[in-house]
Parts: C-alpha cells; structure tokens; sequence
C-alpha cells in the first residue's frame, strides 16, 4: 500500500487542536448526509480527515459503520483531492448510507461544491 491510498496517521486529524483549526480557519459546506468543514492549508502535504459522529446518527454500530465508510471512501479517492486540503466530516442525523456507493456519491459531490477536487 502506497503512503497516499491508506488511512494511516499523516492522512488523519487526531489532536484538538488540529480539529480547532479547521473550525475557526475553515469553511462550511453542507450536504445532503454531511456537514463538511474543510480548509486548504499551504502545505503541499497529502489530504488529511477527521471525524466527529454524533450519538445522535445513532447506536454503535451504526457511528463505526457510518465512519468505516467515511474512512474508505476518503482512503480510496484521497489522490483525487487538492494538496494541503483538511477536513472534518460529520455525518446527520437523518444520514441514509447503506453502502460504499451511497457514501461515495454523497462525498464526491460535497467535495466538488467545496472545490476541494484537483
């Protein structure tokens, strides 16, 4: 696996901090199924994602599946995405992802309105 196509740590927003950032400097778009906040940093490093779900989504099992798909789909078109780009995903209440498909359409089109697609 090349460095650019897993979810390891330089993919990942982890600390407060970097949450914040994005936040207070970023930008909002919102989607059908997601809030996105998301910035372009002048960095030329690879994309990076954090992840907020609510317990309002639902249970358990439905945040991890909701963020094993947000993960993927971010994992497998993190090449098509500008340089220096940070977001945070939060999926609503409402999200009706049942599959990969759902969440990748949904994403695509978040990120093309955020213009955050090279």
């Amino acid at each position: 696996m090349t460095p650019t196509s897993g979810f390891g740590d330089d993919a990942r927003l982890k600390e407060r901090r970097e949450f914040r950032k994005v936040f207070e400097t970023g930008k909002k778009t919102v989607g059908r199924s997601v809030i996105l906040w998301h910035r372009v940093d002048a960095d030329e490093r690879e994309p990076r994602l954090g992840l907020s779900v609510s317990a309002k989504v639902g249970n358990a099992v439905r945040r991890n599946r909701l963020k094993r798909l947000l993960r993927e789909t971010f994992r497998s078109r993190r090449s098509e995405l500008r340089p220096g780009a940070e977001m945070v995903a939060y999926p609503r209440p409402a999200c009706p992802w049942k599959g990969r498909a759902d969440a990748e359409a949904d994403l695509l089109d978040l990120w093309r309105k955020a213009g955050l697609l090279r």
